[in-house]
């Protein structure tokens, strides 16, 4: 199973990684290993801060609405899943 993570928090990757290692039904019948793909930097620009918009997630690096936080999250997934596809189709 690949997972395709849309971050490059440290604390939220160890989040991520701890979730699946609990949950072996998840993904034990697909594959006997979890393949974790972090965005590499190139991917994300992190160097921006506050109400700087991100180009990854689509909102500012901070956001102030739920709404934002929800949009953020959700362009991150997209993003992250279509670099996952991009990148195994070249594999």
């Amino acid at each position: 199973m690949l997972v395709s993570i849309g971050t490059r928090s440290m604390p939220k990757v160890i989040a991520i990684t701890r979730a699946f290692s609990r949950y072996p039904e998840i993904w034990i019948n697909d594959s006997d290993k979890i393949e974790y793909q972090i965005m590499p930097k190139d991917v994300r620009n992190d160097d921006k801060q506050g109400q700087e918009k991100d180009n990854f997630s689509g909102v500012s690096c901070n956001p102030m609405t739920l709404e934002e936080t929800i949009n953020g999250a959700k362009n991150r997934a997209k993003n992250a899943f279509e670099y996952a596809q991009e990148r195994n189709r070249h594999m």
